[in-house]
């Protein structure tokens, strides 16, 4: 029987449809080939970083970096001649490693195997298609508007809407800090940063004079003395712009508003440092790039009272600035008696702006706010170092799980919130203490507060009340006597002050009196010190805490160390020594990052019933002690402590162990 085979025809059908499938899959195979290599070189080239900050760190002496083209091994300068490789860097032992000018160059790490040199950022960049922030900022052309003239120079400006700067991918974690990217200068190689909330609330200083201002001295006596970041010195502008502006009525103040200004096409007046503020022209071109928008809504506007860098001299006046105004962030002035930009009165809000590197990578992050870009020179403790070593910024975890109450969601930055975890409640370095120890602040305020303390809505309680003649056996706080609400009953009696009893107490933070918030934070049977594990406790020192005076007019950069105080020393001020306290004015992470007021430690200048606190808009003052204020809790970390893991930053904060 004669076989039939496939004629030419369905032969070529056959080879035709094959062709197309061939086109089909073979990019797709190409692509996961090619991502294939760039995983396998990609995690090659982390491997051998690591093994070179491993051998490094180890206490090997093969650290070196170039500065003005001079070689450097740790601080002794190296003799330029013979010893060299061709990248100009001298070579250890031949089976040893070693990675020079880590810091400014990202990648620059050296494998040395016999005479063979491999430098990794060649062979990274040589292999794998990888991004700097700035490559991967300039990909959203959404927000970024190029050659837009700011303060004098042309920059690439970084733009968006209030609305859009939770989703905006411009924030990176670095330092401790968490920023938002402003602007790339190309010309300058650099990009400029501003952290995204207030850093603390004080004085600007006794006139605008940037370079003798208390902000100026606080920026660097105290923020960048605190934070580990290789910062670059940069320019920043004084000019005052021309303005046009209406006065208008807002919240009972007289204010001047900005409705237009002349550009800044050549500044005049520039300082060249590492640290300083947003200016106006920062401000009025944040929303668009294009037009200056006077009237808010753009990325930056955080609702809270903050200082600019630019100054204010009409009317005469030498002691104004210009500034960003609570409500919806425009740009304004003052125009009559209100105390808001007058430099040396309330504090406002103070938001650090630095320059890095423009070729910066990142180890990860997506640069939202919250999963922004870790930079590459971010300090990362692995587990088992010492506490000692933590970055002041970092988040760490501790356990509040004998918290009576559930655990609802936590709130560490505005608009910015986490799954409520009692075990795992994010506390944030404040400072390091010389000897080892290491002081914490919530992140989030005191919520679901328990009934047996003075409370409104589940947040704000009082600091003390001044209802101190009616002592109720029955514990009854007349809540409906000033708020017109239903009276509020404490069950479970008031016997040697188990509760936070509301008629008991003379003023200042006092951790003996009942109805006083020192009480319930420290002493009181439903304390909020009872709150923590017994592990946690373990880990907490007491602390002698600083209760005097505080106010305007005063110079807080060295950190509370006032000069220019004129207010009289009073009987409660002093000291006073115990495991929980509360922030202190001009110390870190004193700004209003979660537009909730809350209260300092501090005494206010006045009536001895007054109390200092930052507001929900952002400047800090002081208050009747009965008014209602969140409560943030600080406590001290004994220097035994261990990293358990994580990273440290508000979304992976480190866990600890004795």
């Amino acid at each position: 029987m004669k076989k039939k085979g496939f004629t030419l025809i369905e032969l070529l059908a056959v080879i035709i449809v094959l062709a197309i499938i061939a086109l089909i899959a073979t990019p797709r195979v190409i692509n996961y080939v090619e991502e294939g290599q760039k995983r396998a070189l990609s995690s090659s080239a982390s491997n051998l970083i690591k093994q070179a900050q491993m051998y490094c760190e180890s206490g090997e002496t093969c650290l070196y970096t170039v500065t003005d083209g001079k070689l450097y091994k740790g601080s002794d300068y190296v003799a330029t001649t013979g010893g060299k490789d061709e990248n100009g860097i001298v070579k250890v032992d031949s089976d040893g490693i070693g990675y020079a000018d880590i810091h400014n160059h990202k990648w620059n790490a050296y494998k040395y195997e016999s005479d063979l040199v491999v430098n990794i950022k060649d062979y990274v960049e040589e292999n794998i298609a990888y991004q700097s922030i700035k490559d991967k900022l300039e990909e959203d052309t959404t927000h970024i508007k190029k050659n837009v003239k700011v303060n004098g120079k042309t920059v690439d400006k970084i733009i968006g809407t209030v609305s859009e700067k939770n989703t905006m991918k411009n924030y990176v974690w670095y330092a401790g800090q968490l920023w938002q990217v402003l602007e790339i200068d190309n010309s300058a190689n650099q990009m400029k940063l501003v952290t995204a909330q207030s850093i603390t609330s004080i004085a600007y200083g006794t006139t605008n004079d940037w370079n003798n201002s208390w902000v100026r001295k606080w920026l660097n006596n105290v923020f960048l003395a605190s934070v580990q970041g290789n910062f670059q010195t940069g320019p920043f502008c004084h000019d005052e712009p021309s303005v046009t502006k209406t006065q208008i009525t807002n919240n009972d103040y007289q204010i001047y508003q900005v409705t237009g200004h002349t550009q800044i096409n050549s500044c005049s007046n520039i300082t060249n440092e590492k640290v300083g503020l947003l200016t106006f022209e920062d401000m009025a071109y944040a929303k668009n790039g294009n037009t200056a928008e006077y009237l808010g809504g753009s990325f930056l506007n955080e609702d809270e009272f903050t200082w600019t860098l630019t100054p204010f001299t009409g009317n005469n006046k030498n002691n104004q600035m210009w500034i960003e105004w609570y409500t919806n962030g425009y740009l304004t002035t003052k125009a009559d008696s209100s105390n808001y930009s007058f430099t040396n009165n309330y504090g406002l809000g103070v938001r650090p702006v630095v320059y890095i590197s423009s070729n910066t990578f990142s180890k990860s992050g997506t640069g939202t706010k919250k999963d922004p870009y870790i930079l590459m020179e971010e300090v990362e403790l692995s587990s088992g170092s010492s506490i000692k070593d933590i970055n002041v910024g970092n988040y760490v975890y501790l356990d509040e799980s004998n918290n009576p109450n559930k655990a609802g969601n936590s709130y560490v930055a505005s608009g910015t919130y986490f799954t409520g975890d009692k075990a795992n409640v994010r506390y944030r370095v404040v400072k390091k203490n010389s000897d080892g120890s290491v002081k914490v602040e919530r992140a989030d305020v005191l919520r679901n507060l328990p009934n047996t303390v003075a409370i409104r809505s589940n947040v704000y309680t009082q600091f003390y009340t001044l209802d101190s003649g009616n002592k109720d056996t029955s514990c009854m706080y007349d809540d409906a006597k000033k708020y017109g609400d239903t009276a509020t009953y404490y069950n479970g009696g008031c016997t040697n002050h188990n509760y936070f009893l509301p008629n008991d107490g003379s003023g200042s933070f006092e951790i003996n009196k009942g109805n006083n918030l020192a009480y319930f934070l420290n002493n009181a049977t439903n304390s909020f010190y009872s709150w923590y594990s017994n592990s946690t406790k373990n880990m907490i020192k007491q602390t002698t805490w600083k209760l005097d005076t505080s106010g305007y007019g005063k110079d807080y950069s060295n950190l509370n160390n006032g000069t220019a105080s004129t207010y009289p020393a009073r009987t409660n001020d002093g000291t006073v020594s115990a495991y929980v306290g509360l922030p202190t004015w001009g110390e870190m992470y004193t700004g209003n990052d979660l537009n909730y007021s809350y209260w300092l430690i501090n005494r206010w200048q006045g009536s001895p019933s007054h109390v200092s606190r930052v507001y929900t808009s952002g400047h800090a003052g002081g208050t009747d002690a009965s008014s209602w204020t969140a409560v943030r809790p600080v406590v001290t970390l004994k220097s035994n402590i261990l990293i358990g893991g994580g990273t440290g930053t508000m979304t992976n904060p480190y866990s600890l162990k004795v």
